[in-house]
């Protein structure tokens, strides 16, 4: 660090206790190799000196140095003493003689006067001090710089500082009271990890408590600073015990063969929806997990559905069967603290519960096989589905088409044939007949019966609810109707 001072010519008279006599231009003491200058000031001795600060980095010794000459060319003699608070007074300590500036090296702390003469026209003196700046600051740490383990738990986690402020003390030359430069220092815990809060960083040193502690391992990092400018700094690493419980769901598209994390509950001929049953893919977000509890369904009268895992790459599955219910699925992440023989455990829910969607059946009247890509085959909106038949009669009650299927999503239709030959039914009127049963117990019924629906309670919205308490509603309606076959033109 290269320090400049400014030159300030000026003539003084100072007559002090018979060591500082004659007038002279200003002159001036100067030290490249300080890290810090400070202005000192006296009770009663006038003007002022300068304090030359060096810093003593991590325990090494950096000496002090002084350099003293004049801003005119010429050489001078130069006489040094240093202040000995013992005798209250300067006692030799080197001289110099026919030389244009004069260089102390190895200096200890303390204060240093030179004369600077050349027996004709000049003789003066001025003063400087020294000090060996020892300010420093540690953190509290085990052999190899791990945070002690009785400082954390899973609960907390606790972080000690020290601060260690080096004091400097000068001397009036004319009353030669002691006087303390006043010091001071601030500090500021940080860390290598940007995502993390710490509580306190600039107001608790020891100790700064925590409740959340990083799930991550991480170096605390403690940096000090003195109003002698010098920074010190020292860190510690805690190895996290602490987890982070995370996931994401993916939904098993049945139309589609794949897993889709934006499935809907709305039914289309391109694409699944969210009705049963509903095969879910859990995909493990975790920090710091030694092992994994999934609970699929957790229910208040103690039905409980869960696995374990053991690393993230695992991804299990879980098909949920019943329709027209909310689910909450959640996972508990655990991290084994093998010094005690712990485990630290922080679990997640989802935000949305997972809806299955309620069985549904919603069946056009007319179709229109003609191959113009519109129509074409006699399909009816479906959704949790348990199993369905179809039957298909013209207006003489002759069967036309027959399907039955516990997998409602195998089926693809009817194309017009007549009983899956390649005869093709006539235009005109066919009578339907569906009968089907809900994954949520809703029975669609035979023709001109209507359709009962079972009872359903205020609890339904909860995970795994049972059918207890009184009725929430009772629907009926009819599935069983006419559907027009059409084979000319035209969107219908």
């Amino acid at each position: 660090m290269k320090i400049i001072f400014p030159y300030h010519p000026r003539l003084f008279l100072v007559v002090v206790a018979g060591f500082l006599l004659t007038t002279s231009l200003w002159c001036q003491i100067s030290s490249p190799e300080a890290n810090h200058i400070e202005s000192l000031q006296y009770p009663e001795f006038p003007g002022e000196s300068n304090l030359f600060v060096f810093y003593q980095v991590n325990g090494e010794y950096h000496p002090g140095s002084l350099t003293a000459g004049l801003p005119l060319s010429g050489t001078y003699n130069f006489e040094w003493s240093v202040y000995d608070p013992s005798t209250h007074s300067f006692v030799p300590y080197f001289s110099e003689t026919i030389t244009e500036t004069s260089t102390l090296e190895e200096l200890s702390e303390g204060g240093y006067r030179v004369r600077i003469w050349n027996g004709t026209d000049t003789d003066t003196s001025f003063l400087a001090w020294v000090m060996l700046n020892r300010f420093s600051v540690e953190t509290e740490k085990t052999d190899d710089n791990k945070v002690e383990p009785y400082k954390y738990t899973c609960d907390f986690l606790v972080l000690t500082g020290f601060v260690n402020i080096d004091s400097f003390y000068y001397y009036d030359p004319l009353s030669h009271d002691t006087i303390l430069l006043e010091n001071d220092y601030h500090f500021r815990w940080t860390s290598d990890n940007p995502d993390l809060f710490i509580p306190g960083d600039t107001i608790f040193l020891d100790y700064n408590y925590t409740e959340s502690p990083p799930v991550i391992d991480t170096w605390y990092i403690l940096t000090g600073y003195d109003d002698l400018g010098m920074t010190d700094v020292d860190s510690v690493l805690y190895e996290s015990i602490h987890t982070k419980a995370e996931f994401t769901v993916e939904y098993y598209d049945k139309i589609n063969d794949i897993y889709d994390s934006g499935l809907t509950e709305s039914w289309s001929l391109e694409t699944g929806s969210l009705d049963a049953p509903l095969t879910v893919r859990f995909i493990n977000k975790s920090v710091n997990g030694d092992y994994f509890e999934w609970v699929y369904l957790d229910t208040l009268g103690g039905i409980k559905q869960n696995e374990f895992t053991y690393d993230l790459e695992t991804q299990p599955e879980h098909t949920y069967m019943d329709a027209d219910r909310y689910y909450y699925p959640y996972l508990v992440s655990i991290h084994r603290n093998e010094l005690n023989f712990d485990e630290c455990r922080d679990t997640f829910h989802i935000e949305e519960a997972i809806h299955i969607v309620p069985s549904q059946l919603s069946i056009p009247n007319v179709f229109s096989p003609n191959n113009d890509g519109t129509n074409d085959i006699f399909i009816f909106k479906h959704q949790s589905l348990k199993s369905c038949k179809l039957t298909i009669v013209d207006r003489f009650g002759k069967v036309v088409y027959r399907m039955q299927t516990d997998n409602i999503y195998s089926w693809e239709g009817w194309d017009g044939s007549i009983k899956g030959t390649d005869r093709k039914a006539p235009e005109g009127q066919y009578y339907f007949i569906i009968e089907a049963l809900g994954y949520d117990g809703i029975e669609y019924r035979d023709p001109n019966i209507l359709e009962k629906r079972k009872i359903k309670t205020d609890d339904d919205n909860n995970p795994g609810g049972s059918n207890q308490g009184e009725p929430k509603n009772n629907t009926s309606g009819l599935h069983t109707g006419w559907l027009y076959l059409f084979r000319g033109t035209g969107n219908y």
